[in-house]
């Protein structure tokens, strides 16, 4: 395994983690969509969408600085996905597992956002002006896919039922 010498090979690396991101809620977020309410549900389609177009982006951008497609997997990421996994399936369906699930996607798509910026400012540093516009894109479709979780959250909290401890 080589080493990472140069701010381009770290560009390379950042794009191929944010790749094999956007290939891991691709293959796992139908299942997911699947045991979430309707609302979470719906938000996980359009997100999926978004998802397929920005690893298309992440591929054209690898492609234009001749680079590899396929890097290291984003263990962060596929962990994440994990946990959500497992609580679909060991969370009673509706408001509570919706909850768990809402938390566990925040999470993922704080961890993009976190490598989108790092992205932006490498791209930035090298004077890659095309690169760092369309990462500030991915960047804040992240942020508003948060904000739009977070919204969600605040709806799914406020109908849970109050149980007695």
């Amino acid at each position: 395994m080589s080493k990472t010498q140069t701010p381009k090979e770290l560009l390379v690396v950042a794009l191929q983690d944010l790749h094999d991101a956007e290939v891991a809620w691709n293959e796992r977020g139908a299942a997911l969509s699947d045991a979430a309410g309707t609302q979470l549900s719906a938000f996980l389609k359009t997100d999926l969408k978004r998802s397929v177009a920005q690893r298309m982006g992440l591929e054209t951008l690898l492609g234009s600085l001749k680079a590899e497609v396929e890097g290291d997997p984003n263990i962060w990421l596929r962990a994440i996905l994990d946990d959500a996994e497992r609580d679909s399936r060991s969370i009673i369906a509706g408001p509570l597992r919706d909850t768990a699930l809402i938390g566990a996607f925040r999470k993922g798509k704080q961890a993009e956002r976190v490598s989108y910026e790092t992205a932006v400012l490498l791209a930035r540093r090298l004077g890659m002006k095309d690169v760092e516009v369309r990462l500030t894109a991915f960047r804040g479709q992240e942020e508003q896919a948060d904000r739009e979780l977070e919204s969600l959250l605040q709806a799914t909290i406020g109908i849970l039922a109050v149980q007695p401890e």
